[in-house]
């Protein structure tokens, strides 16, 4: 995997039963720390006229507990449900917006630039419980997230309850087969929609 990218599979979990089952079958697996629990809230902004929206680009400020993390990513480049896209972090003091921090970064700043002048506005929000634990899975490191809470979007609010499974470092194809087995054991279902996505509809 190249610098600055993210690769990860969100598979939907369709009975919140089995989430401690889940879990149960996470613990199975060799974790080289203990899982940790985040209360979690985020906000993606864009201009009024979406002009981060057209450049195939998000924006996100999250609180991790009490820590601030500010977000960029690019177009999902995958066709299947393992997505790949562009994702750069920076830790920040506030979930006001001030995209500028990212003005340093090599072919964004030509991109991003055009919005500097502009206000950038909360077009979706996310509250949720992440349940994040890292995994040694064949020769990968992989971090599995179980989020649990809300996505208010543009028009409704729609319930967040997934997992996702993130490649730290290592093959794209141990991701691909830990999602495999956590699919046919639990019934989960695959999906390429983001929290952000979900949102504008």
């Amino acid at each position: 995997m190249q610098k600055n990218e993210e690769i990860e599979i969100k598979l939907q979990i369709t009975d919140a039963s089995s989430i401690p089952p889940l879990k149960k079958f996470l613990a199975s697996l060799y974790q080289p720390g203990s899982p940790v629990l985040l209360h979690m809230s985020a906000r993606y902004y864009d201009t009024k006229d979406t002009l981060l929206q057209q450049k195939k680009l998000v924006y996100r400020v999250r609180r991790e507990n009490n820590i601030y993390i500010a977000t960029i990513k690019g177009k999902n480049l995958s066709k299947d449900f393992l997505a790949r896209r562009l994702e750069i972090n920076r830790k920040v003091n506030t979930i006001k917006p001030d995209i500028k921090i990212f003005s340093d970064i090599p072919n964004l700043a030509g991109k991003i630039n055009s919005v500097y002048n502009h206000s950038l506005l909360p077009i979706v929000t996310n509250v949720f419980l992440r349940y994040k634990t890292n995994i040694f899975f064949n020769a990968s490191k992989i971090e599995a997230a179980i989020d649990v809470g809300n996505i208010y979007g543009r028009s409704k609010t729609s319930p967040i309850q997934e997992l996702e499974l993130e490649l730290k470092f290592g093959e794209e194809s141990d991701v691909l087969q830990l999602a495999d087995i956590i699919k046919k054991k639990f019934f989960f279902k695959p999906s390429r929609k983001s929290k952000f996505s979900r949102g504008l509809e």
